[in-house]
């Protein structure tokens, strides 16, 4: 046994508890295409379990097999003893970073624009002059009743009105004196403006929202060795958001890290009693929504049909709470199979392309089987997997995200 670190011992106490039964190779997306061993869970943990003991040498192949990896949670959710294999994942990938410079240069590069809020603002801006930020391309004709102008879908936001008797638990009580403050992600701000801003409009419609300019949640750092910048960070957005009450964001990701934030403040008496304030101020979109009883301001007329990102329903359990509004908001369908990794997975897509691809044709069969021609999500990853199903549709099928139509 080599000896081992403090970040070693977590990952030795994660992994220990895996007896090999190979039930997550029932539903690793990754090994459902790729049919090897090291792609699934059961396999990545007896890596880990190697490097640990001391029997397996942080080689460029083992490196290659850590990082081929959704984070996507299929594993946790069904494995008979929980292994927490995402968590096993990010940690021996920091290990390997710490101890083998196993950070590609990619990684260094995108976790140093995201550090610096002036950068992705800018790239921001030039986004959003790329896509013209005019409703009308955000909402296709046909969306909406042909009755309803844009300009009525800009004006009229329904005042509070129950959705129904199934509301959202939470454990954040909201009152009208609550401080409510929007989270804005990096990749809703670089990459659909247009969605950020629906969703300020809509929590404009309810309260008063506080919108400080926080930086990055993290998780790209936290998931690629960077974990001194995800602290960092996450010290900064703490502080940011030390006045209000409730941290709304309509990001996934964003949300699923910041939620599970304090783990990482555990052993820091500095930190650990307010990073713990802070994750419990954390509420997805819907789940606030749901809780104040928002309701939709408008009538879909399309079949919407709703893709579930990992980090939303495995990553935090929310689930009903998006279909609720799309079912309140126009004919919803269910599609099969709406919580399978659609590949976006962060930046997975970008770095293997071709497995990703195969993913997502698995999702446009479910899409079009569901009869769908809107598919909606909530992670601006999946959303952009998912526009390029709507792409090749030829504009049978659109993708979007829940705020542009609820």
């Amino acid at each position: 046994m080599v000896k081992q670190t403090s970040l070693m011992k977590d990952i030795h106490a994660i992994v220990s508890q895996c007896d090999r039964c190979g039930t997550c190779r029932l539903f690793c997306p990754l090994f459902a295409v790729k049919d090897i061993e090291n792609s699934n869970a059961r396999g990545k943990v007896n890596i880990a379990r190697a490097l640990v003991e001391g029997g397996l040498e942080p080689t460029p192949d083992v490196m290659a097999a850590v990082n081929f990896c959704l984070l996507c949670r299929a594993c946790v959710d069904n494995c008979p003893s929980k292994i927490k294999t995402d968590e096993a994942m990010i940690a021996v990938r920091q290990h390997l970073a710490d101890s083998a410079g196993g950070i590609s240069l990619k990684h260094k590069i995108l976790g140093g624009l995201l550090k610096r809020r002036a950068l992705t603002k800018m790239a921001a801006t030039a986004f959003r002059v790329l896509r013209q930020t005019k409703l009308n391309r955000v909402l296709p004709q046909g969306l909406v009743p042909s009755n309803f102008t844009r300009d009525q879908f800009l004006a009229s936001y329904a005042g509070p009105a129950a959705l129904g008797s199934q509301a959202a638990e939470s454990t954040v009580a909201i009152s009208a004196s609550t401080k409510v403050a929007y989270f804005h992600g990096c990749g809703m701000r670089r990459m659909f403006p247009d969605a950020a801003t629906e969703t300020v409009i809509i929590l404009k419609s309810v309260g008063t929202p506080q919108t400080p300019d926080n930086s990055c949640c993290g998780l790209p750092h936290l998931a690629h060795g960077l974990r001194e910048d995800f602290l960092a960070l996450a010290k900064e957005n703490i502080r940011l958001f030390s006045e209000a009450d409730v941290v709304v964001c309509d990001c996934a990701s964003c949300s699923s890290s910041l939620k599970h934030i304090a783990k990482y403040f555990a052993d820091d008496p500095e930190w650990k009693e307010q990073a713990e304030k802070f994750a419990g101020k954390i509420m997805d979109l819907t789940e606030y929504l749901i809780q104040v009883n928002y309701q939709p301001r408008q009538r879909v007329t399309a079949t919407m049909t709703f893709h579930e990102p990992c980090h939303l329903g495995r990553g935090q359990g929310v689930r009903k709470q998006p279909r609720q509004l799309l079912a309140a908001a126009g004919n919803f369908v269910e599609m099969s199979n709406a919580d399978a990794c659609c590949g976006g997975a962060g930046s997975f897509h970008l770095d293997y392309p071709e497995i990703a691809d195969a993913l997502l044709a698995k999702k446009r069969a479910a899409i079009e089987k569901s009869g769908a021609e809107v598919v909606v999500t909530e992670c601006p990853a999946c959303l952009a997997q998912l526009s390029k199903i709507a792409e090749k549709s030829g504009g049978k099928i659109r993708a979007l995200h829940i705020s542009q139509v609820i």
